[in-house]
């Protein structure tokens, strides 16, 4: 090769090697441009805008190479902000408290160079995981961040900030952006907040701006059972519609408000919700296997359901009733003896004697009256009304020894007299079970329909003697109709053999439903006293929202309201009358036993003066 031709080829191997270096070198720039950027961004949101709070940090290996996190964290340590800083894999493979990695007091920032969905597939298995403010912080100016806001994992966290460096822009900067909880819609918007800077994002409320509008008239999915009185049922004018009652009204009230709707899965089995052998079943089975979005029926909060499920803020106190049979009426005759107690009759005789016998004996042995005999009669029967003659009787402090006792018949008289004729129109009843201890002592049986709660196996593992005791006497009705599920258990209860245990509020409408409220009671005792909340998904990112609007229909008053007026149509007014209201032969066996005695106790009397 000539030199000339040498020449003119390194001639264009240059200048084809200029425009390629060139473009390195300003790739290389911008890289470092959006590293410094991000590096300051990081210490900014860490020592200053998230000041105070507690801070999680989670890195990729990439970005660690990439940022100086150590710098980051003596930053925030400077300004007293706690910060957690975890790899990935640390976080996936090692057990951390869980307010290290959920709650209101935490915010999280996932700070990332490469797609992170295999990260968030993985950590989608930790149940704990739900900070409510989350910071995806990216630092690929061209990954699809869309695709990561969508992960299920990401859209837990109520609130929800994306950093990520602009990918097609004159000057570099960080671009900021956000996703309202929207998994219900299993779709995210993208919404922009701007340009990043330190100025415009000052605080943790300027971070994350309320952003939630409505649901956009999304249908959640809804299992129900119609069979929950007032709280949820079948309107008997409409059977072909949807159910009413007080939950329906008000989860209506919060979808027009947030704008969404609700669609009913009726279920076919009536359970409630109760886990068995590792397995849900009823509508908890319904909301974690079929993946339904609310649960509005009444349901305690219990334990297991609280683990593996979001609840609302309890909207309703709760307990389980016990009913019994009204005992049988005591025998009228024993009217007589019922306007006493046997304490009370024992007192009455005592006295009588206290006062009569010492009168005889001091009168005779002082006076030498002839017959103190007759003394103890006259004393004793001013209680049935026979008169005295006290004339006769001269010393001052014997009229005072009687009238006292003359003052105590007189009431003892009023007051007798005044409860039998009450007695004699309302039926005495014997003393009623009321308490726990008195039914485990009884020979009553607990009953239950079996719709899956968590009484009897409550009863049957309790530590309480009284408790325990019931859980093993108690019987479990597997055969029900759904539509009248305690028609077999009531025939029992009014048979006097079985005590049914039932949801206080449904056991209400129960009792005027079969019209048994004038042969039925209900013991002042409850078992398993406890607060209902409506359930949702675990990790739902909506549950406070919708947690706030019932319970502010709780607050104002409205969600009472609702019950009441669904306790009111579902029940009638009934007034309570005891007895016939008239008197009858039946009735008046007490008075025509008290005569006969009185005639025996006068006949009686006049032979022993004939004989003395």
């Amino acid at each position: 090769m000539t030199p000339s031709n040498r020449q003119l080829c390194l001639l264009l191997l240059y200048l084809a090697l200029v425009p390629a270096v060139a473009s390195s070198f300003t790739k290389s720039t911008v890289l470092s441009e959006n590293m410094i950027l991000a590096q300051d961004a990081l210490r900014t949101l860490a020592s200053e805008s998230l000041r105070g709070h507690d801070l999680l940090l989670v890195t990729d290996d990439e970005s660690q190479r990439l940022l100086d996190v150590g710098r980051v964290v003596a930053a925030a340590g400077t300004s007293q902000t706690p910060v957690l800083h975890l790899t990935q894999l640390s976080l996936l493979h090692t057990a951390h408290p869980p307010h290290h990695t959920q709650g209101s007091l935490l915010t999280a920032i996932l700070l990332f160079q490469h797609d992170p969905t295999t990260f968030l597939l993985l950590l989608a298995n930790n149940k704990h995981w739900n900070p409510s403010y989350l910071v995806l912080f990216c630092l690929d100016t061209h990954l699809n961040t869309t695709t990561v806001l969508s992960q299920p994992v990401i859209q837990r966290s109520r609130f929800i900030l994306l950093l990520q460096p602009a990918a097609k822009a004159s000057r570099p900067h960080l671009l900021a952006f956000t996703s309202r909880p929207t998994d219900v819609h299993h779709s995210v918007k993208k919404t922009t907040l701007g340009a990043w800077s330190p100025e415009k994002f000052l605080s943790r409320e300027a971070l994350f701006p309320p952003h939630f509008k409505d649901f956009e008239g999304h249908v959640f999915r809804v299992p129900v059972i119609c069979f929950d009185e007032p709280f949820i049922y079948f309107d008997k004018k409409n059977m072909a519609g949807d159910c009413i009652g007080a939950n329906a009204d008000a989860a209506k009230t919060i979808g027009n408000k947030l704008n969404f709707r609700m669609k009913f899965y009726y279920m076919d089995d009536v359970i409630w919700g109760v886990k068995r052998n590792g397995t849900w079943k009823g509508m908890f089975g319904e909301l974690m296997y079929k993946k339904r979005d609310l649960v509005i029926n009444s349901l305690d909060i219990a334990p297991d359901s609280i683990s593996d499920f979001d609840s609302t803020y309890p909207y309703w106190e709760s307990s389980f009733g016990i009913v019994l049979e009204i005992p049988q009426p005591l025998p009228q005759w024993r009217n007589i003896l019922y306007p006493f107690s046997l304490l009370t009759w024992g007192l009455v005789f005592v006295t009588t004697v206290v006062i009569s016998f010492p009168l005889a004996f001091i009168l005779h042995r002082l006076h030498h009256t002839s017959d103190p005999t007759s003394i103890v009669f006259k004393v004793a029967g001013v209680l049935l009304g026979q008169a005295m003659d006290d004339k006769k009787i001269r010393m001052w402090w014997v009229r005072v020894w009687l009238t006292s006792w003359w003052l105590v018949v007189e009431i003892l008289a009023v007051v007798y007299t005044g409860n039998l004729v009450a007695i004699l129109t309302i039926p005495a009843y014997p003393s009623r079970i009321q308490t726990a201890e008195e039914l485990a002592q009884s020979h009553y049986i607990p009953c239950m329909t079996d719709y899956g709660d968590i009484v009897p196996e409550a009863l049957k593992s309790s530590e309480n003697p009284t408790l325990a005791t019931l859980g093993d006497k108690l019987f479990i009705d597997t055969n029900f109709i759904a539509s009248d599920p305690y028609r077999f258990l009531l025939r029992k209860v009014l048979a006097g053999t079985h005590a049914l245990i039932c949801f206080y509020d449904y056991l209400i409408f129960t009792l005027h439903k079969a019209k048994v409220t004038h042969t039925t009671y209900v013991m002042n005792d409850k078992l398993y006293k406890g607060y209902l909340a409506w359930y949702l998904r675990r990790n739902s990112p909506y549950t406070t929202i919708i947690s706030d609007h019932l319970t502010r229909l709780v607050e104002t008053g409205v969600y009472p309201k609702m019950v009441e007026t669904h306790k009111t149509k579902l029940t009638e007014k009934v007034t309570q009358v005891h007895g016939d209201g008239v008197l009858n032969l039946g009735h008046l066996q007490g008075a025509f036993i008290v005569l006969v005695l009185g005639l025996v106790a006068a006949s009686l009397t006049l032979m022993l003066e004939h004989l003395i």
